[in-house]
């Protein structure tokens, strides 16, 4: 490796360890809050126990973690010679590789050869009551509606009217539709594949990441699902990839790490994925926008990763004011005097080139456009295409589940609050649909049996309703919280999640059914079989509460060590919007953009180089 052995042991700064004090306050109300029905069971000074000893605990994980990853090779360069001379055969120092359209062409043509046999087994696609719905808007057999996003809607109607066109048949053209899904999944994935390769990872790590992205079920499966999910899920791979790629690039000094940037790592920075100069704002324009109309909650991902993206860049700004700054990336107080002196001319040609101000204008905006085309496009644009805006009950999952759980468990509510609820749906009957943790039984009721006019009438009203009974029950409010959401970060929750439902063709008036183009059907059959056996053995090892927990973990570490962290931003934002309006408390394909992110981001908080891009 190069290394020298008289690297000193970076001990850990206030700030890092002030730092790592939200994370492990975060993981021990993850395990305290998401066994709430344990939880019950204890006094409040058992539980407080609890939540201090997770909280230590935690807390002393991440040091540990993060001290190792900061100090990884100045304690490598204490090991003996020959252990470090066998570690260097087996794995070689980290180096950026040289990068080829047909590289990324390589993962691509590989991705999509591991998808195809679930293509030609389910052709022409796997069909859910969703997709259903949308062809039928598609074809004008139903009326128009926004409840799944429009401009989905419209790009399978693009992809019907061209395979119709070409085959006369609507199974010919689902299947064109799901081909190209498909096409793309595998083309976004094996760029993600050619970003790990070009940073230089390991060939051991990047197998591992060929094997996550292109043999498990679960990718192969949503690749050709007719919905949303891939289409969002590849928008929104695609916008952390920008996010990361804008921060990286602005100013002339790396301010999340420190240290100094050369003109050649400045010039080299635009050059390397194709986004120099401003394109890599057009990026996130385009990105940005897809990710705001592919699903409902979008716009809070969108809005919540630009203001962090903004307060990051004003703040590596100010970081970058000046030529003799010093060196933050690990040794806090540490000046790299030589690289300064020797530097200083060529950061100063590089500041004036790179522009901070422009660059932040162009920031600005990039995220005022993509606002203005979201509000054109849900008004203006829908209103003209006469398409119908979502229903008032499907945007109100939290404050309908905190009121159905305070009645139901007995909480303090007058009788004219009582009433208020009587208007809406019938509590006589809230047995038959009151569900804490799938709230589509109660919003279907209520569309059927209920008056959800009420409250589209009466917004402000039901609002302080539902404000004063929660002051009222804090604690039953929290409960239903709880149950509405902890699937998305509980290690253990009581009902199996569901990856791909159990049927993969549904009824339809289309005609359309499954034509399977190669085993025979006995065979096909046990081919999903082995897609349940493969569902109930990731549910043994795997939950949603597992992604937040590595991601946090990734995160804390990126921080830890002064990397830039903003690429967590998106996957963090849409976490946090399932917390705020999930219907279904552990649906995958809700946090599906998640699980799919961990490789790279993983490796940006983990990995032994540091990333300047993704």
């Amino acid at each position: 490796m190069g290394l020298n052995r008289d690297m000193k042991i970076q001990r850990p700064t206030g700030r890092k360890l002030l730092l790592l004090v939200p994370f492990a306050l975060c993981y021990a109300c993850f395990v305290v809050l998401g066994d709430w029905q344990g939880s019950v069971d204890y006094s409040n000074a058992q539980n407080l126990g609890r939540l201090v000893l997770w909280a230590a605990g935690s807390f002393a994980v991440l040091l540990g973690a993060g001290f190792l990853l900061e100090n990884r090779a100045a304690l490598f360069a204490l090991m003996p010679s020959g252990v470090r001379a066998f570690y260097d055969r087996v794995f070689p120092p980290v180096k950026e590789r040289r990068g080829h359209w047909w590289i990324w062409l390589a993962f691509f043509l590989f991705c999509l050869f591991c998808y195809l046999p679930y293509f030609l087994m389910y052709y022409p696609t796997w069909f859910n009551n969703d997709a259903v719905w949308q062809m039928e808007q598609a074809l004008g057999m139903a009326a128009k509606s926004n409840h799944h996003p429009y401009f989905h809607t419209l790009i399978i109607k693009v992809f019907l009217t061209v395979g119709y066109g070409l085959f006369h048949d609507y199974t010919a053209a689902v299947a064109l539709y799901t081909f190209c899904q498909m096409a793309l999944t595998a083309a976004v994935f094996g760029f993600y594949l050619y970003l790990l390769y070009r940073r230089g990872t390991r060939i051991l790590w990047l197998v591992l990441a060929v094997f996550f992205y292109a043999l498990l079920p679960i990718n192969g499966m949503y690749s050709i699902c007719m919905g949303k999910d891939a289409w969002f899920t590849a928008a929104f791979l695609l916008f952390v990839w920008a996010v990361h790629n804008c921060a990286a690039k602005t100013g002339a000094v790396d301010g999340a790490a420190g240290g100094t940037v050369t003109t050649e790592a400045l010039e080299g920075r635009g050059k390397a994925f194709g986004a120099p100069g401003g394109r890599r704002w057009l990026w996130f324009f385009v990105t940005g926008a897809s990710v705001c109309l592919l699903r409902s909650n979008g716009i809070f991902v969108f809005l919540g990763t630009a203001v962090l993206l903004i307060l990051s860049q004003l703040f590596s700004g100010r970081a970058s004011d000046g030529v003799g700054w010093k060196s933050r990336g690990s040794g806090g107080k540490r000046q790299n005097l030589q690289k300064e002196k020797d530097g200083a001319q060529k950061e100063k040609d590089v500041g004036r080139r790179n522009l901070p101000g422009q660059d932040r204008q162009g920031m600005y905006i990039s995220v005022l456009a993509v606002l203005v085309c979201y509000l054109l496009w849900q008004g203006p644009v829908l209103h003209a295409l006469q398409v119908q805006p979502p229903d008032t009950i499907e945007s109100l999952t939290m404050p309908v589940q905190h009121l159905l759980c305070a009645y139901a468990r007995g909480g303090s509510l007058k009788p004219e609050e009582v009433e208020m609820l009587e208007a809406v749906v019938p509590l006589s009957q809230i047995d038959e649909y009151y569900n804490p943790y799938l709230f589509d039984m109660t919003k279907n009721y209520i569309r059927e049996h209920g008056n959800q006019s009420v409250i589209a009438k009466n917004k402000g009203t039901y609002a302080k309703l539902w404000l004063k009974v929660g002051l009222r029950n804090p604690m039953l409010y929290l409960e239903a919280e709880i149950r509405q959401t902890a699937g998305y970060y509980a290690l253990h929750i009581p009902h199996d999640q569901i990856l791909y439902s159990e049927y993969f063709m549904v009824d339809n008036p289309f005609g359309i059914e499954n034509e399977r183009k190669v085993f025979s059907y006995d065979d096909s059959l046990s081919m999903g079989e082995f897609l349940q056996r493969f569902q109930t053995f990731y549910n043994r090892v795997w939950s949603l509460g597992l992604n937040t927990w590595l991601l946090l973990f990734a995160l804390a570490c990126a921080l830890y060590r002064g990397r830039r962290a903003v690429a967590f931003a998106p996957c963090v934002m849409l976490l946090g919007s399932l917390l705020l309006a999930a219907p279904v408390y552990n649906e995958f394909r809700y946090a599906y953009g998640v699980f799919v992110a961990l490789p790279v981001l993983f490796s940006v908080g983990v990995g032994e180089a540091k990333w300047d891009r993704i």
